[in-house]
């Protein structure tokens, strides 16, 4: 062996982290931070989209189901009737909300009611 590779052998390893516990807690954080500035644009796209969806569907079911409304108004509502989901309301010319139909997560549009269903 050289000297200079007995010198390296003989002294003692340091098993301790290479980084300091201050310099992992600031990676950890810069980390977070780096995750939610790509979820975050993310989760308000998919919001935006759904409640366009929403005012859409909801706008084709006060059209046919409430022709005496005044308007209509989207909710996202947690503990809804039917689940969580949008809920769609019409609004009567003096302000009072009628619920119409829980549009569910990510609304689409209302399917077409064939002549059989008309009736009923």
């Amino acid at each position: 062996m050289s000297e200079l590779q007995r010198g390296l052998d003989d002294e003692p390893h340091d098993d301790r982290p290479v980084y300091g516990e201050r310099r992992r807690r600031v990676l950890r954080i810069a980390v977070l931070i780096a995750l939610g500035a790509l979820v975050l644009p993310l989760m308000l796209s998919a919001y935006g989209v759904a409640r366009s969806a929403a005012d859409r569907a909801c706008a084709v079911y006060v059209d046919r189901f409430d022709t005496d409304a005044a308007g209509f108004r989207v909710s996202f509502e947690l503990f809804g009737d039917g689940g969580p989901g949008w809920e769609c309301s019409a609004v009567s010319a003096s302000g009072v909300a009628t619920p119409l139909a829980n549009l569910g997560v990510l609304p689409a549009a209302p399917r077409p009611i064939s002549p059989a269903e008309r009736g009923t």
